[in-house]
């Protein structure tokens, strides 16, 4: 498909691999779908995340639907990786990803949907919005007071230790992103990362030769709702080795910036050559209908089914499970997301999703 369509029975807005599933199943499923996306091409968003990123599931655990990752299970795939196989899923089922065509308004419009693109509109009966757990990058704003002699970059930014100037590189948040940034720089630089006052579950790689996913799905882990509060675990971190060699030092929460130096929750100054944010994303919600939307400006729905009929949503974080966002887990929401649209396509009642307990 090259020409955006006037009207489709069902718009899917990403075509990340949350939209890649959505439409692999509206596929099966025989219904007309068109996957709008404001990368230039297939895999963008993961094109521009750092060199050396790996995935902390295995090849096993990283396939979406129908097509399973190409080489060992056991092995952890790069960002490459990702980029072809995404492109090959793409081309593989023939899915009508439409790229360039950022959605940048959708409205309730009688009993569908009108969303907006630079390129013009398209009217759908339905919509799967499926743009990820990743939006705007997160910086705190305290930031303001970092000097502009000292480079400053969010990790969505980074690429690699040449972007980096020599001296001390304090990261700020250990998450698994800043946490793998780290280990990466300890061997170019000095490295300080800044630690937050949550505890996170440290969980190995592997367990007696199988991927800890295996593990969480055998035992059930991976279907079970999860506390929004709970912490993200920390997968195969190779932190505390480093920090017993003295290749990086951790510090407390930093809370501040003033100049050239960095200051902690406990009182430490960190005088800094560059900083990294390892500080998250959010998401702007505003270009949906209000309608679409909760006092706090977040998406309504349950489970991913929306609070206006024929709006679903994928691919947001624990918006069911641990594996909500994950790629490797993403289909079971796409599967189940698409069976309620195309039920109340065709009028059929469909029952309200289960939260808890159910297998996904």
């Amino acid at each position: 498909m090259s020409a955006l369509p006037a009207t489709v029975p069902v718009a899917v807005v990403g075509a990340g691999q949350s939209g890649l599933a959505a439409g692999y199943y509206l596929r099966q499923a025989g219904v007309g779908c068109v996957l709008l996306d404001a990368g230039s091409e297939v895999g963008e968003s993961w094109r521009r995340r750092w060199d050396s990123l790996r995935l902390f599931t295995s090849a096993q655990f990283s396939a979406l639907p129908g097509l399973p990752f190409p080489g060992h299970g056991a092995r952890y795939p790069g960002k490459d990786e990702v980029v072809a196989y995404l492109r090959d899923y793409a081309e593989r089922f023939d899915l009508p990803v439409l790229p360039g065509h950022r959605v940048l308004a959708v409205r309730r419009d009688g009993d569908g949907y009108l969303l907006s693109t630079p390129h013009g509109d398209c009217r759908a009966g339905q919509v799967i919005i499926a743009t990820g757990a990743f939006g705007a990058a997160r910086i705190p704003g305290f930031a303001a007071g970092l000097s502009p002699d000292v480079p400053s970059l969010h990790t969505g930014d980074y690429r690699g230790p040449a972007q980096v100037p020599p001296g001390t590189v304090v990261i700020v948040g250990d998450g698994n992103s800043g946490r793998q940034v780290a280990v990466e720089l300890a061997d170019s630089h000095t490295v300080v990362l800044s630690c937050g006052g949550s505890v996170s579950p440290q969980l190995p790689q592997t367990v007696v030769g199988r991927d800890m996913f295996w593990w969480m799905s055998a035992i059930g882990v991976m279907s079970l709702p999860v506390d929004m509060r709970a912490p993200d675990p920390i997968v195969g971190d190779r932190v505390p080795e480093l920090v017993a060699d003295g290749r990086i030092r951790t510090v407390g929460r930093i809370t501040a910036a003033e100049g050239t130096e960095l200051l902690t929750a406990d009182g430490e100054r960190v005088k800094a050559s560059a900083v990294i944010w390892a500080t998250g994303y959010h998401t702007d919600w505003s270009w949906l209908d209000p309608a679409m939307l909760d006092e706090a400006g977040q998406p309504r729905h349950t489970a991913g089914v929306g609070a206006l009929p024929g709006s679903y949503y994928l691919g947001l974080y624990r918006m069911r499970t641990r594996g909500s966002a994950l790629i490797g887990f993403v289909g079971r929401d796409a599967e189940r997301i698409v069976a309620a649209a195309v039920d109340a396509g065709r009028g059929t009642p469909t029952a309200s999703p289960t939260t808890e307990g159910e297998p996904s």
